[in-house]
């Protein structure tokens, strides 16, 4: 595996990344943001599962908010990407980077399981007071995940 890190880090993006005066700082800003964009959506999401602004339908919600949190997600995992390629044999046994891919999966796994389950029969309780336990479940878990995703890639520097 450290093969594969090695050559990982001496990629030319990667030495980029490392070596360029703004380009680490940039690219860790880039991340942010893109953490911000997912996260705010997600949450505003996850908050009304939980029977927050009931008056707007779940579906309305999703189809506004859930494409954001996409694109945000998309400019995360492309800027993580490039942070890790810059130093990807010391961060590769980091512990907070280790837990913070199995939140990540974790989060996926809530994702998938919520989009192929409840929110199929969305239309059932599109505007209810109350979505289902299984919904609310889905949504109280995501609220957990994401920031502890959040809190353990800011503890990689420090672990």
């Amino acid at each position: 595996m450290n093969g594969v890190l090695s050559w990982l880090e001496a990629t030319g993006p990667a030495t980029f990344i490392r070596d360029g005066r703004w380009a680490y700082p940039l690219t860790e800003s880039a991340h942010l943001i893109g953490l911000a964009l997912m996260f705010g959506a997600i949450a505003v999401f996850d908050l009304r599962l939980l029977g927050f602004s009931r008056r707007v339908p779940v579906s309305g919600l999703a189809a506004q908010a859930l494409p954001w949190a996409r694109r945000g997600f998309v400019l995360v995992a492309l800027s993580g990407a490039l942070l890790f390629s810059a130093n990807a044999t010391q961060v590769f046994d980091n512990t907070a980077f280790q837990v913070k891919l199995l939140l990540i999966g974790a989060a996926g796994l809530n994702i998938f399981v919520f989009h192929t389950g409840v929110f199929r029969d969305v239309k059932d309780w599109d505007t209810a007071d109350r979505a289902p336990a299984a919904a609310r479940a889905a949504a109280a878990l995501s609220l957990a995940i994401w920031p502890a995703v959040i809190v353990c890639g800011r503890l990689i520097a420090y672990a």
